[in-house]
């Protein structure tokens, strides 16, 4: 199932704020401010293109992509398919695999198969895949990390852009009757900086890092099973090592591949 919860997150979170602003009695057009929307938006794009190299922001398109269209792995599912290819290959061999790998989802799986059925080193498979999953979890990893940077930087310009506001409002004193409505524009952009900060650049990081560790977790299990088959394991022997990873607790493995930032 792809990722719901965030946009459902997101809608419900534009609609509570502007809903208060409405039952506040304040009209909405107070509060949508396009210079201040620019200066908030464009001022925190600005800063991440200091920040990172522009192959790098390009790369967050995708993160981006993959994130909302993110499946939670079925881990259980693995284990079946990882027991019946186990049996598979003790009754016929692991050339036998080869004919089941179209049949296979997964493209980490895939590749880790592609490698058995090819007659690759033990010890060679598994520097491979552990390497793989180091570049996948490295790739994942960096989403967290700029989003998080995002947050930073945007109520940072909420306040520039405020501070702007108000030293412009400084040098128009001679009608105080203005001074109200100029005070409510120059807050406007503190506004939104916490808005994209605490609404969409936080949160986002946070699932992120939470789908890096599942994917991570899911990659592992694939490895283990890739190299429970090349090693000739029984299946039974095979589903209990691989069932370790249904549990709650955290699987054991390369502790800076289950770290994410």
């Amino acid at each position: 199932m792809a990722e719901k919860s965030t946009p459902i997150g997101l809608g419900a979170g534009f609609l509570m704020i502007y809903g208060a602003i409405f039952m506040g009695g304040s009209g909405w057009v107070t509060f949508f401010d396009p210079t201040s929307l620019l200066l908030v938006l464009g001022g925190t794009t600005c800063a991440l293109l200091v920040a990172f190299t522009m192959e790098e922001v390009k790369s967050v398109v995708g993160v981006v992509r993959e994130f909302f269209f993110y499946k939670q792995p079925d881990l259980r599912k693995f284990v079946d398919e990882f027991t019946e290819l186990a049996r598979l290959a003790r009754r016929e061999g692991l050339l036998a695999l080869d004919r089941r790998l179209g049949e296979t989802e997964d493209p980490f799986m895939s590749f880790g198969l592609e490698l058995a059925v090819d007659g690759i080193d033990e010890d060679e498979i598994h520097s491979l895949m552990t390497s793989k999953m180091r570049m996948e979890n490295d790739r994942t990893k960096f989403g967290a990390k700029f989003f998080n940077i995002a947050a930073t930087y945007c109520p940072a310009f909420g306040m520039v852009g405020t501070l702007i506001g108000l030293i412009q409002m400084l040098q128009n004193l001679a009608d105080p009757s203005t001074i109200g409505g100029s005070m409510a524009v120059a807050m406007v952009t503190t506004f939104y900086g916490a808005f994209f900060a605490n609404l969409v650049f936080m949160p986002t990081a946070n699932k992120m890092k939470t789908q890096a560790e599942e994917m991570y977790r899911s990659m592992e299990l694939v490895r283990t099973g890739v190299m429970g088959i090349v090693k000739g394991e029984s299946p039974s022997m095979l589903e209990k090592r691989l069932m370790l990873y249904l549990d709650d607790a955290e699987p054991t493995g390369d502790a800076e591949l289950a770290q994410a930032a």
